[in-house]
């Protein structure tokens, strides 16, 4: 299964309705500000995290629309060099007719980054996220892709031709009811041009993988992101989920929004600005 029910063209009018009104309202910071815009490495792939934070004295706000009329919005917070927290909330069905269908509560990530990037050696961080992906099915206590949990995760970059980094790492999420191994993950990010970023990332899903396959076919989730820097702190992703066809359950409650009808596309925007 992979999620659907919204297309590029409403998610664009999305993008641009969001970006328009942090834009446009009040302008929300004058020119030499924005300008100022503290720079961030990234802090995760498409689901999989990397040992980037935000910096400290900074926050980055992210909307993040998904099929279904899925609608995400998250806050991460720099308290230190080595601190980062972030928390958000969202649901099903958001865009669109009916009643959402809101998550149980809110997600909740807190990362440590316990050694620095040296010449040979990569930066490490540990952490714990409990937000997932796409509907949450009551019966069985999980996201439809499940949150990462707690994980540790290793990143090294590479100057080639701009930014090569590469990420990799295990997790075991916290929702474990059905399948409570920890899976590893690994995954790749090229600069193309200074503005345009393009992410590869592959889990191979071994918590989502039991003989059942109620979810996952034993394929692992193989994901895809090609990130515009458009202004300083100001980036608009573009998603690609689940290319290897791995997901393949769909609650019957979201049979109406979500349709087996390719690979989930998803489109978000963040903003990282200074206190």
């Amino acid at each position: 299964m992979r999620r659907q029910g919204m297309g590029w063209g409403t998610a664009r009018r999305i993008a641009l309705l969001a970006f328009g009104f942090m834009i446009g309202s009040g302008s929300v910071l004058p020119h030499d500000a924005i300008a100022q815009a503290p720079y961030a490495p990234p802090r995760f792939l498409v689901d999989t995290p990397t040992a980037g934070l935000v910096p400290a004295g900074a926050f980055e706000t992210r909307v993040q629309v998904f099929p279904g009329g899925g609608v995400e919005a998250w806050v991460d917070i720099g308290i230190a060099d080595w601190l980062a927290l972030g928390g958000g909330y969202g649901g099903l069905k958001i865009i669109g007719d009916g009643d959402p269908d809101w998550y149980p509560e809110p997600g909740f990530e807190l990362k440590i980054r316990v050694l620095e990037e040296g010449w040979t050696l990569p930066a490490l961080a540990l952490g714990i996220d409990t937000q997932g992906a796409g509907y949450w099915d009551e019966s069985r206590d999980r996201f439809q892709f499940k949150s990462r949990g707690v994980y540790v995760v290793a990143s090294k970059n590479y100057a080639w031709l701009g930014d090569l980094t590469f990420h990799g790492g295990v997790s075991r999420s916290l929702e474990e009811e059905d399948d409570g191994d920890p899976t590893p993950f690994a995954g790749i990010e090229k600069s193309v041009t200074d503005s345009w970023r393009l992410a590869l990332e592959y889990d191979l899903g071994a918590n989502d993988n039991r003989e059942d396959g109620v979810y996952g076919r034993g394929r692992g989730y193989l994901n895809a992101a090609l990130s515009w820097n458009m202004a300083a702190g100001m980036e608009i992703r573009l998603v690609v989920r689940d290319m290897l066809d791995n997901s393949e359950a769909v609650d019957p409650a979201f049979t109406d929004v979500i349709a087996d009808e390719g690979w989930g596309r998803e489109l978000s925007f963040s903003y990282l600005e200074s206190f």
